[in-house]
């Protein structure tokens, strides 16, 4: 007969070994020489052309997301450039994530490191942008906006 501990105790080392595993895959990356931008700048950017990247989840990028966002996971940034941007490492990119922390500064990071000069981070992200009241589209229970 199974005891609690012997139930719980394989749970506990599968749970520190994802733990690991995720801290070495955010060590890996470099996020010190991300530039931050404001979403008035990152505005300015978009208004002139940059090309605009959501690293979110997918369901979230089709929950809500800027006008014109590509849709570019994170862990594909990081093991490959599409080719639907590979040709634009002069352009400038705006990444955003949900609040500009984490997935937002690891996907400018990945685009820096393949040569992307002019990738930027949407500081406060798309929660940012929207409390901002900037365009988003929108597809709740209520529709499109």
């Amino acid at each position: 007969m199974n005891t609690l501990k012997q139930r719980v105790e394989p749970l506990l080392w599968i749970g520190g070994i994802l733990l690991i595993a995720f801290w070495l895959r955010a060590q890996s990356i470099d996020t010190s020489g991300v530039r931050d931008v404001s979403i008035g700048e990152a505005k300015a950017l978009i208004d002139a052309g940059a090309i605009v990247i959501d690293v979110r989840s997918g369901d979230a990028f089709d929950h809500r997301h800027i006008p014109g966002a590509l849709y570019i996971s994170v862990e594909t940034l990081e093991s490959s450039i599409p080719e639907s941007i590979a040709g634009a490492k002069d352009k400038p990119v705006v990444v955003y994530c949900s609040e500009g922390t984490n997935r937002g500064p690891l996907g400018t990071a990945a685009l820096n490191k393949a040569g992307f000069t002019q990738a930027v981070n949407l500081a406060g992200g798309i929660q940012g942008w929207a409390a901002a009241k900037q365009p988003v589209i929108s597809r709740g229970k209520h529709g499109a906006n």
